[in-house]
């Protein structure tokens, strides 16, 4: 069994490092080192204005690190097809299911150890804590991230009678309790607190785990709603034909269609329409990205990040929307529609056109309403404009005919 964990774990890996090198592209990466330039400038100028003492301050820091103990899924990659075929070997799973637990541990006490990395210059400066409180804490806050491990590996069993080890109320009440003792009291009785839930759910387990099954129905979902989250990031940045869409009829959005002239030559252009706003998957792309732009924005001042991160997401759009382009090309109908391919593509660009003016409008808002900076605001807005005028017009028609060329 552990040999099979390991072949799935490779084929994982793979699949990330797939995805990975479309995402972190030359552009992405770029932006991505300037976003965190700014955030690591707004970060020490705002600890220069903080004083030893503040009431508020380890409040902030309960909620930060209770939230960040919760990052961090177990990664068991089970598939659907392993509770008919491997329920033979149910046994067996124990050493699959301890492997997997150790796999997960990587990323998750990383995340764990540069968040606390980041919250150093914040404890040090609000709390007066020295560094060796601030060793305690991590090695708290490790422990304490092993234990809610372990509780996820105890919630692959039945528990007769009981409620799920891995329940939020089970562990967001553990790690609030031992977090308030370290940030309250001190970081060396937490780390006692948090040693003894990490030996009492380990003695536990040993206990009870050769008496129970496993819930096959319920790991299987959770492993699919953790695979699922994964891909929706990955969509964010290129297809993923692991993330389908579904059809929403929003009468409510009617009044937009009603707008598109009733012509021959607009056929395209409405079903292009119609299939944008009752469609989840490229809807519900460009929803997501102009909300995560405009909260991004929302929090960042400066002369040229706002323009740097409002580029980058006009791009991250206007690049997602591509494959839309060949939605309907399965359907046998449109393809004796009595238009032409140039036709098909001006109606195409004109909904593109739509969505990222659209966009781009409500970042540039945003920027004006955050940094009151006629500058910047300019800046922003003739550089959004030439991105969708170029995206749109330009770079779209001409990687559709490419693309139409190599396929022909």
């Amino acid at each position: 069994m552990i040999g099979l964990f390991q072949q799935r774990r490779q084929r994982h890996l793979r699949e990330m490092a797939k995805y990975l090198r479309l995402v972190f592209n030359d552009f992405f990466v770029f932006a991505l080192l300037f976003f965190l330039g700014g955030l690591g400038l707004g970060y020490s100028n705002v600890l220069k204005q903080l004083t030893t003492g503040l009431w508020w301050a380890p409040l902030v820091a309960l909620v930060v690190l209770a939230i960040t103990a919760q990052v961090g899924r177990f990664a068991t990659l089970i598939e659907d097809a392993d509770r008919v075929f491997l329920l033979p070997k149910e046994r067996a799973m124990h050493d699959y299911f301890v492997v997997a637990r150790r796999y997960s541990q990587w990323l998750a006490q990383a995340t764990q150890l540069i968040l606390l990395f980041i919250l150093t210059p914040f404890l040090r400066v609000t709390l007066d804590w020295s560094l060796a409180q601030v060793a305690g804490l991590v090695v708290t806050q490790v422990l304490l991230k092993d234990t809610l491990l372990r509780l996820d590996l105890a919630s692959a069993y039945q528990v007769t009678g009981q409620r799920r080890m891995n329940h939020w109320t089970v562990k967001w009440g553990v790690s609030l309790i031992i977090l308030a003792v370290a940030l309250w009291l001190t970081p060396y009785v937490a780390i006692g607190l948090s040693l003894v839930a990490d030996i009492a759910v380990i003695v536990w387990f040993q206990q009870h785990w050769e008496h129970q099954q496993i819930r096959w129905r319920e790991q299987i979902a959770i492993e699919d709603n953790r695979m699922l989250g994964i891909y929706r990031f990955f969509n964010l940045f290129t297809d993923v034909p692991m993330v389908k869409g579904t059809i929403r009829r929003r009468r409510y959005l009617d009044g937009l269609l009603r707008r598109i002239p009733v012509r021959h030559d607009k056929t395209y252009l409405y079903l292009y329409s119609r299939g944008m706003l009752r469609g989840t998957e490229f809807s519900g792309l460009v929803v997501r990205l102009t909300v995560i732009g405009m909260l991004l924005l929302a929090f960042i001042q400066g002369q040229w990040l706002p323009v740097v991160l409002t580029a980058l997401f006009i791009y991250l759009i206007g690049f997602q929307l591509l494959p839309f382009f060949q939605q309907y090309d399965d359907i046998v109908f449109t393809h004796v529609y009595p238009l032409t391919w140039d036709q098909r593509l001006g109606s195409f660009v004109t909904l593109v056109t739509g969505i990222l003016t659209t966009t781009a409008i409500l970042l540039w808002l945003v920027v004006v309403a955050v940094n009151h900076n006629l500058v910047t605001a300019g800046i922003t807005l003739v550089v959004a404009a030439v991105e969708v005028g170029y995206l749109a017009r330009i770079y779209t028609p001409q990687r559709l005919k490419r693309a139409a060329k190599n396929k022909g």
